[in-house]
């Protein structure tokens, strides 16, 4: 070989291998990606399931924390649905953190396919110990790979099963028309589902995707004024291999006209009233069919909402300055509706309100100068049926809409048109948050440079809040100081 071509390729060589890497580097995933497979009873791949991402768990260790919901771009990856290939598998790519540098360890996904029972699994997706984990736990995980051939992750295959058959049908000379658009309502199906049904002629609505065990069952028609009707909620043991058959008698949904005690002076502004109804004696946790409701509150206190079915009603309202007095409950940091039976015939309610609470909170730097531009938060809770707890006042939407319209209805949550809980700090740094019940105890500041400082909980959760005791009826005051953002971040060692 020449002494001018040695050269040429010694010079070369190493070109070509920073290039290479370069190109790897640059077409490299940007976020962790998981290779979920899923796969039938029989260990065949399914092909052209939907796995949609919906949330994360931390990985184990010295910190460790529930659920937490996939926000939209959380961490800079959004959740879009992904479809499983011939071979039964699909890329999930996932954000390397849960927050700031608390490593995500387990996805939540639900999985879909025309001919299956949908599934709702957790998979963990990353076992590699967290960084900053000791030597000991390294090597314990690096011994464990070694000793059980596992030495590259894989989550466990998520296996699809075959379904019970469900045929709901209209009962001959119902009160409810035939021709009707037909409803039903499974208890842990999620209503807007549009793919878990079929309808192959008026009056009947079918499943061949119920999964096996006990069920309870509702239906829902509508007629040509707008108004509901339900059938009884009955209560079902589906098997795999056989039909089960609902015939169902409807109706018509009853009334509330209500209005607010005198306590919340008139004229009432900016008023909403939101009802949530459960069969009667129901276990909430088990997600039986469920109806939800809301309205706004005329000036003169009044309201009224229809077309609601029997059963166990828990009801909430929410105006400028007051808030409906609390229900049972078990948690003081919760806010309770209050609760009432709704039978066969409309029902009148007046509902007790208090005053609610402002708080004013006074940002500050780490050397203690106002600090402009930071928002102030809260997240006050009301939780139904002692199980699922939403934001105060958000959860304005009519379950009736998304049956007749369809899942493209979009929610229209309260606090996203105008009433929140939160406030911007000015030029003297200062925020107010209005309308705040008193069991609200924690709040959050957030700043593109500065942040609060870490605190442990007695579970040992480290989150970025700061405590406050509210009074109703008076503006309650405090005041942060922060430090810079990624000084300390919260981590698991």
């Amino acid at each position: 070989m020449r002494p001018g071509a040695r050269i040429l390729i010694l010079v070369a060589a190493p070109i070509c291998v920073v290039l290479l890497l370069w190109l790897l580097i640059m077409t490299a995933p940007k976020h962790p990606v998981a290779m979920i497979r899923v796969e039938d009873a029989a260990g065949k791949p399914v092909v052209g399931a939907v796995i949609q991402p919906e949330g994360f768990r931390t990985k184990p260790g010295p910190y460790a924390s529930g659920w937490y919901g996939w926000r939209t771009g959380s961490n800079g990856v959004p959740n879009d649905p992904v479809r499983t290939d011939r071979d039964g598998y699909a890329p999930v790519p996932y954000p390397k953190y849960v927050f700031e540098r608390i490593e995500t360890g387990t996805l939540h996904v639900s999985v879909n396919h025309p001919d299956f029972v949908p599934a709702r699994p957790e998979r963990i997706v990353a076992t590699a110990p967290p960084a900053g984990a000791p030597w000991r736990v390294r090597l314990d995980d690096l011994w464990n790979r070694i000793r059980h051939k596992a030495l590259v992750a894989r989550p466990d295959p998520v296996v699809l099963q075959k379904g019970a058959i469900l045929k709901i049908s209209v009962r001959p000379n119902a009160a409810a028309s035939r021709d009707a658009r037909l409803f039903a309502q499974v208890s842990g199906v999620a209503s807007e589902d549009t793919n878990f049904w079929i309808r192959p002629e008026p009056g009947v609505i079918v499943t061949r995707r119920l999964a096996a065990g006990p069920h309870s069952v509702r239906a829902i028609q509508f007629d040509s004024d707008g108004s509901t009707w339900f059938s009884d909620v009955v209560t079902i043991s589906a098997a795999i291999g056989q039909t089960n058959e609902v015939v169902a008698d409807f109706k018509r949904g009853v009334a509330i006209h209500g209005r607010l005690d005198d306590t919340a002076p008139r004229p009432i502004s900016n008023g909403r009233v939101i009802a949530h109804v459960w069969p009667q004696g129901s276990k909430a946790q088990e997600s039986p069919p469920q109806w939800h409701a809301w309205t706004t509150i005329r000036e003169d206190g009044s309201f009224d909402i229809g077309s609601l079915p029997t059963g166990d009603l828990e009801i909430v309202a929410l105006c400028n300055g007051f808030v409906s007095t609390n229900g049972p409950g078990q948690f003081p940091s919760m806010h309770y509706p209050q609760k009432h039976l709704l039978g066969t015939d409309d029902v009148t309610i007046t509902i007790g309100m208090e005053q609610t609470a402002s708080l004013e909170v006074e940002v500050m730097d780490e050397n203690g100068h106002p600090l402009k531009d930071a928002q102030v938060s809260t997240w006050p809770n009301v939780r139904y049926g002692e199980w699922a707890a939403l934001i105060l006042g958000g959860d304005c939407y009519n379950m009736a809409d998304q049956f007749r319209d369809g899942p493209s209805t979009k929610l229209s949550p309260w606090w996203q048109r105008g009433s929140s809980f939160h406030a911007t700090s000015g030029i003297s740094g200062l925020a107010v948050i209005h309308n705040l019940p008193i069991e609200v105890t924690r709040f959050h500041v957030e700043h593109p440079r500065f942040t609060l400082p870490v605190i442990v909980t007695t579970g040992g959760d480290k989150r970025r809040e700061a405590s406050v005791t509210l009074i109703r009826g008076e503006t309650n005051r405090t005041s942060v100081r922060l430090e810079v953002r990624d000084r300390s971040p919260i981590a698991h060692y």
